[in-house]
């Protein structure tokens, strides 16, 4: 982080001496990666897999092929662990690196730059001896943070194997130790811009609360003599670190509403679902609004974003293991937010099993356009939404504006989505919250298919 050193000291007993030890790691940015991407070739039409491989082929070869993206190279998956001092980050890390490992993809960890000062010869003394000192640590921090990044994330890449990038926390961090005018100042002197360092850089975030919060004895036990942040520092500094990284899509708050071994569970079951490897369908956490939500009626400060959803052809294929698809969608995604715009594409894929799973990858402008040009599928509406991501109980919620096409379908449709994990939806009072979505897919004639049918659903409930 950015803030104070502290001990890494966790809710449970020290890791055993098989952790790995954080070394660099490589989120790319909108804004770095552009001169490696360019270099590679136009993307295939259609992404597929060969398997006919005989008989003879490694268990190791079948995981890189499971693990390949839709572009036919290998999958790079970013992720920052974040959170306030004792949520079980260092732990955390650990059962990642394995999972990872266990699952076919080379693990690589990124260091907190900050951590890397205080042990360095810099004190806190010396950050708060002025604005001008502070405003300076913050920008040597972020930009340390961003080379080890993307140091890593070169090698990660020439290897040419599926990899996963771990953060000990992320660009934005930083940003919870300042005032807003001074880490504005400092993007805009460096010529950052908010969604590039976050969803553009960041294939997700995790962010564990810290045990002052639901699970005070564990912090004041464990951590009486050594820790320096008081409990209701360390719940402040949670929840300015969850809202500066509020209106990343992939932002889950994962809160003590369970002993220390579930919460872990839960970190690496969305981890699991991350990556793409295959689970057992979950229901999905999203709900009606009865009515319009009013914006100015929020309590609590909010991220606006623009989204545009093309919908490509599915094209159908056998995992290496030998189960086939039996439905699939895929997108390709463009986010904005004053000015800043971040890309994505996501395909979903069920299992003729029952499991299904979901491959998330980040995509530059080039490729974005590409594969919206010359791979739409023609029989599916274009989606736009304005979404609204909000911290809300140590819940993460998004409301979603579904504006795709008023003249064939009606007026807009609200949904309320949920990213935390664990404990029990608590909805905001200024929202009227409605009925629990159960088939997600079929939730919106807009984006799966022209068929008007399910809007009879929406009508009974807005």
């Amino acid at each position: 982080m950015a803030g104070p050193p502290s001990p890494p000291i966790e809710q449970v007993a020290a890791v055993t001496s098989n952790v790995t030890h954080p070394g660099p790691s490589a989120m790319h940015s909108h804004l770095h990666l552009q001169d490696h991407r360019h270099q590679q070739q136009d993307p295939p039409a259609a992404a597929t897999v060969n398997i006919n491989h005989g008989q003879h082929q490694s268990s190791e070869q079948k995981q890189e092929l499971q693990h390949q993206g839709s572009d036919g190279h290998p999958r790079l998956i970013k992720i920052v662990l974040t959170g306030g001092p004792c949520g079980g980050k260092t732990t955390a890390l650990a059962r990642l690196s394995e999972f990872f490992r266990t699952h076919g993809f080379r693990v690589f960890t990124v260091p907190e730059a900050a951590t890397m000062l205080w042990s360095n010869g810099v004190a806190l003394s010396d950050v708060l001896a002025s604005e001008e000192t502070q405003y300076w640590f913050q920008d040597t921090v972020l930009e340390f943070q961003m080379h080890l990044e993307n140091g890593v994330e070169k090698i990660a890449r020439s290897l040419n194997k599926p990899a996963v990038i771990l953060c000990d926390r992320g660009t934005l961090d930083g940003a919870a130790y300042v005032t807003r005018d001074m880490w504005e100042t400092l993007l805009k002197r460096k010529g950052l811009e908010l969604l590039s360092i976050r969803e553009g850089r960041y294939d997700a975030v995790f962010h564990l609360v810290t045990a002052a919060t639901g699970a005070e004895p564990y912090y004041s036990l464990l951590n009486n003599e050594t820790r320096t942040e008081s409990p209701e520092f360390a719940r402040e500094v949670d929840l300015k670190t969850q809202g500066v990284w509020n209106g990343h899509p992939k932002h889950f708050v994962i809160d003590n509403s369970t002993n220390f071994e579930g919460k872990l569970a839960r970190v690496q079951n969305q981890a699991a679902r991350l990556v793409g490897l295959p689970q057992l369908p979950r229901g999905a956490d999203r709900w009606y609004l009865r009515r319009p939500h009013d914006p100015a009626c929020f309590t609590v400060p909010y991220e606006k974003t623009q989204v545009r959803k093309v919908y490509l052809v599915n094209v159908g294929k056998a995992l290496p293991d030998g189960r086939n698809v039996s439905v699939e969608y895929n997108y390709v995604e463009e986010r904005s937010q004053d000015g800043s715009v971040a890309y994505a594409h996501t395909s979903k894929q069920r299992l003729d099993d029952g499991y299904e799973a979901e491959l998330k990858r980040i995509i530059d402008e080039r490729e974005f356009h590409f594969r919206a040009t010359t791979m739409a599928d023609p029989s599916r509406k274009v989606v736009f939404q304005t979404r609204y991501s909000f911290l809300w109980a140590q819940q993460a919620f998004v409301v979603i504006d579904h504006h795709s096409d008023k003249q064939e379908f009606g007026h807009d449709l609200f949904t309320l989505r949920r990213q935390a994990e664990g404990g029990t939806p608590e909805f905001p009072p200024f929202l009227d919250v409605g009925e629990h979505i159960e088939d997600e897919d079929g939730l919106f004639p807009f984006p799966t298919r022209p068929a008007p049918s399910p809007v009879k659903k929406k009508e009974t409930v807005v």
